[in-house]
C-alpha cells in the first residue's frame, strides 16, 4: 500500500475516533440525563405518595365528628353520634321493672298549696237534687297568667315628706316582669324578639316591651349580681381544683372567646378578645388562683395554678380519631387501658377510697408504659400511615411531654377524670348563638356575668326566677 493509501486509512481511523468520542459523550450525557429522571421519577413518586397521604388524611379528617376529636357537636350535621362511653346494659328503653313511677298525688297537692298556689271549687252539674249526695274529685293542676297593676298610694309623714325611693317613676315595671325577662334572655336560649313575643302572647298583646327596655334591665341585672359575682369568684379561688376552659364565639362578626373556671358547685364566665395566655393575666383570678387546674391540652394556663391534669375524654376522642381509621393496636388498646382506670377509680371512690395503693398504681403505670412502647414500635413500622403526623403529635404528648398530666388522675381522686363540667358550663352561649348573636361586647360580658350566677344557682338548687327576682330588689343571694 503506497503512502496516499496509508494516509486515506489514518484519515478513517481519525474519523472514527472522532465519531466514537462523539458518541461515547452522547452516551454519558445520556447516562446522567437517565440518572437525572429516575431522580426526579423517585421523587415525583415520593410527592404522589404524600399526596395519598394527605388525601387520605384530609378524607380521614372530613369524616371525623365530635366522638373521635376536637370538633364540637354542631359540626356532627345529620348524622347521629353517640360520644359517650357509656357500656350498655342490655335493658329495654323506658320504664324499668319495679321503678318508682313519677305520678301527681296528694302530696305533690300540698306541697303546691304550701309554697303559695290557690284552690278553685268549680262543681260540675250541680243542681238542687244532688247538692247533698257524695261527690267525686277530681284535681287539675294548672296555671294562671294575669297582668297586675299594682298602685302604691304615698302618704306623707308627720314633717310632710312622702318618702318616696330613689328614682321612682310615676310608672313602671315592677321586679316579677323584670325577673321574668331577663330569664327568659340568659337561662333559655331566647333573643329580645323572642322575649318581646313570649310576654306578648303571655299577657294577650297587653304588654309590648321595647328592646332598648329588655338591654337596659339585662345592664341593670349585671351589675346587680357583682356581689354574688364576687362571692363566685372567691369560692372558686379557695377550692381545691378548677375545671378551665375556653371556646370560641362571635361578637357583631368578630371573633372572641369565652373562658371558663368552674367546679361541681360554682361557674364564672369572661369575654376575652385573645385566647392567648397574656390576656388571661389582664383578669386577676388567673393570677391568684393557686389549686390545680384540669384542662385540655392548651398550654394557655401555663404559670397559673399549682399543677395540671388533663382531661381524659379529649385523650379518648383523639385515641378514637386514630383508631377508627387505621389498622394499628395502640391507640385502641390505650384507650381501653385509660377507660378501665376511670372505672376501676370510680369504683374505688363509691367505696370510699382516696386512692389506689403504691403496688396498685405501679401495675398501672407500667402496663401504660408497656402500651406505649408497643404503640411505639406499630408506628415507627408503618410508613404508608396517612395519620403519621397525627399519630406521632400524640404519641409524644403521651410518651414525654403531657405524661404526668394526663396520669395525674390515677394519683389523685380528689380532682375529676374529665373536664366535662366546663365544656358543660360553657354550652350554653353556642346554644344561645344559634337564635341570636352578640351585637357590642358589652351585651357578651353581661350574658356570661349573669349566666356565671343562673349556672351557680342551679347547680346549688336556688330557684333562678327568685334569685333574679331578689337581685332587682337589692337582696344578693350569696352562695
Amino acid at each position: 500500500m503506497g503512502i496516499n493509501g496509508e494516509k486515506n486509512l489514518y484519515n478513517q481511523y481519525e474519523k472514527l475516533l472522532e465519531k466514537f468520542d462523539i458518541q461515547t459523550l452522547l452516551l454519558k450525557e445520556q447516562n446522567e440525563l437517565i440518572k437525572e429522571l429516575t431522580k426526579t421519577i423517585k421523587e415525583k413518586d415520593l410527592k404522589i405518595e404524600k399526596l395519598i397521604l394527605e388525601n387520605e388524611r384530609l378524607k380521614t379528617n372530613n369524616k371525623k365528628d365530635s366522638s373521635n376529636s376536637s370538633k364540637p357537636s354542631g359540626t356532627n350535621g345529620l348524622k347521629k353520634v353517640i360520644t359517650n362511653r357509656r357500656e350498655k346494659s342490655g335493658k329495654k328503653q323506658g320504664g324499668q321493672l319495679n321503678h318508682d313511677l313519677y305520678k301527681l298525688d296528694e302530696e305533690k297537692i300540698n306541697d303546691l298549696i304550701a309554697k303559695g298556689a290557690t284552690v278553685e271549687i268549680i262543681p260540675v252539674n250541680l243542681n238542687k237534687n244532688n247538692k247533698n249526695k257524695k261527690y267525686k274529685t277530681v284535681k287539675v293542676i294548672d296555671i294562671e297568667i294575669i297582668t297586675i297593676i299594682k298602685e302604691y298610694r304615698y302618704y306623707p309623714d308627720e314633717q310632710g315628706n312622702y318618702n318616696l325611693p330613689n328614682n321612682v317613676q310615676d310608672i313602671s315595671y315592677g321586679e316579677n316582669i323584670k325577673a321574668i325577662s331577663t330569664m327568659l334572655m340568659n337561662e333559655f336560649p331566647n333573643s329580645t324578639d323572642g322575649v318581646k313575643n313570649i310576654l306578648g302572647s303571655l299577657t294577650n298583646d297587653g304588654i309590648d316591651l321595647s328592646k332598648g327596655t329588655l338591654i337596659n334591665w339585662n345592664n341593670d341585672l349585671a351589675n346587680l349580681l357583682s356581689p354574688e359575682l364576687e362571692n363566685i369568684e372567691k369560692k372558686l379561688l379557695d377550692s381545691y381544683y378548677s375545671n378551665f376552659d375556653e371556646s370560641s364565639i362571635k361578637i357583631n362578626g368578630e371573633s372572641y372567646n369565652q373562658i371558663c373556671a368552674s367546679n361541681q358547685n360554682h361557674t364564672r364566665l369572661w369575654i376575652s378578645k385573645q385566647k392567648r395566655h397574656e390576656d388571661l393575666e389582664t383578669i386577676e383570678f388567673f393570677l391568684l388562683f393557686m389549686g390545680i387546674i384540669i384542662k385540655d391540652g392548651t398550654d394557655i394556663y401555663n404559670g397559673f395554678g399549682r399543677l395540671f391534669s388533663q382531661c381524659l375524654s379529649h385523650i379518648l376522642r383523639y385515641l378514637k380519631g386514630l383508631y377508627d381509621f387505621i389498622d394499628h393496636k395502640g391507640p385502641k388498646e390505650m384507650a381501653e387501658f385509660l377507660s378501665k382506670c376511670i372505672k376501676r377509680r370510680d369504683e374505688l371512690i363509691k367505696k370510699k377510697r382516696k386512692s389506689f395503693t403504691a403496688s396498685e398504681l405501679n401495675v398501672l403505670l407500667a402496663e401504660y408504659d408497656e402500651i406505649i412502647r408497643g404503640w411505639k414500635k406499630e408506628w415507627m413500622t408503618d410508613e404508608k400511615n396517612h395519620l403519621y403526623d397525627d399519630e406521632r403529635k400524640l404519641l409524644s404528648r403521651m410518651e414525654e411531654d403531657d405524661k404526668e398530666q394526663i396520669l395525674y388522675f390515677l394519683k389523685d381522686f380528689k380532682i375529676p377524670a374529665t373536664n366535662n363540667q366546663a365544656e358543660a358550663d360553657q354550652r350554653p352561649i353556642k346554644i344561645k348563638q344559634r337564635v341570636g348573636k352578640f351585637r357590642s361586647e358589652k351585651g357578651a360580658q353581661n350574658y356570661v356575668e349573669i349566666r356565671s350566677c343562673i349556672s351557680t344557682y342551679k347547680k346549688n338548687a336556688i330557684n333562678t326566677l327568685t334569685a333574679i327576682r331578689n337581685a332587682f330588689l337589692g337582696i344578693p343571694t350569696i352562695i
